[in-house]
């Protein structure tokens, strides 16, 4: 063989080499984040993960307490992990996107959440949004799935975690694994926002008797007055008293 045949032969043994090489240090260095998220978990006080998710790329992960009804948002940023935990109630929109577009949505339906799910998703407009969305069939191949959560949050309303970050076929054991993997946690959070939603809309039922009670009462006190005073009469006063009663 010719010297520039070698010459090429060689360039591509090393550019070879050199991609492996990287691909072997960018690996090294997702299994170190992983790591050591998944040390700094374990440190966190009042706080016993029962299920934990970390992304392919080490940069996001995701843990639930199920006994202390806690949830746990892990990010590694500069050789430090941040964590923040939340209350299920605080959480308020789950979504899985593949390639940007989503899949499936789900968000608190109770008017607390929703009103906070709408301010810190649509800039404020307060729009309330209930139940999941309709999927969107895509076909071909799929570069990245991911999972989004809103929470409670004005800061830092957002946590992404990232199931597949390579182009993989829909119908690959590649994609069908991260798919699987991002709807189990999919689900998990889903869950939780139903039981974040009973608990307000009990919550609610349990206070409303009281709040009406004492509004029936309040009420009652000033028809006394305007009575007393001499701007009802004792009729129109009884009249007045029936309606709040019978309410």
């Amino acid at each position: 063989m010719g010297f520039w045949v070698w010459v090429f032969i060689i360039l591509i043994g090393i550019t070879v080499i050199g991609v492996i090489a990287l691909g072997v240090m960018i690996e090294i260095n997702t299994q170190n984040k992983i790591k050591a998220m998944e040390d700094h978990l374990c440190r966190i006080i009042d706080f016993s993960a029962t299920q934990k998710v970390i992304g392919l790329d080490g940069n996001t992960g995701l843990a639930i307490d199920e006994e202390r009804k806690k949830i746990c948002l892990l990010d590694y940023s500069q050789q430090n992990v941040a964590v923040r935990l939340f209350s299920y109630s605080d959480l308020l929109s789950s979504e899985i996107f593949e390639d940007g577009i989503t899949v499936t949505k789900t968000v608190r339906s109770s008017q607390i959440g929703g009103a906070l799910a709408g301010g810190l998703a649509f800039g404020g407009m307060g729009t309330i949004i209930g139940g999941i969305s309709g999927k969107t069939q895509r076909y071909g191949n799929i570069e990245s799935i991911d999972l989004r959560l809103t929470v409670n949050d004005t800061r830092n309303p957002l946590h992404c975690i990232t199931f597949l970050d390579r182009e993989a076929k829909k119908d690959g054991f590649r994609y069908k694994q991260a798919f699987q993997q991002a709807r189990h946690w999919y689900g998990l959070i889903e869950v939780l926002i139903k039981r974040a939603d009973l608990e307000d809309k009990t919550i609610h039922a349990r206070d409303t008797p009281k709040i009406l009670s004492g509004f029936i009462a309040d009420e009652l006190k000033k028809l006394a007055e305007l009575r007393d005073r001499g701007i009802l009469s004792n009729d129109e006063f009884q009249q007045q008293k029936m309606r709040l009663l019978v309410v």
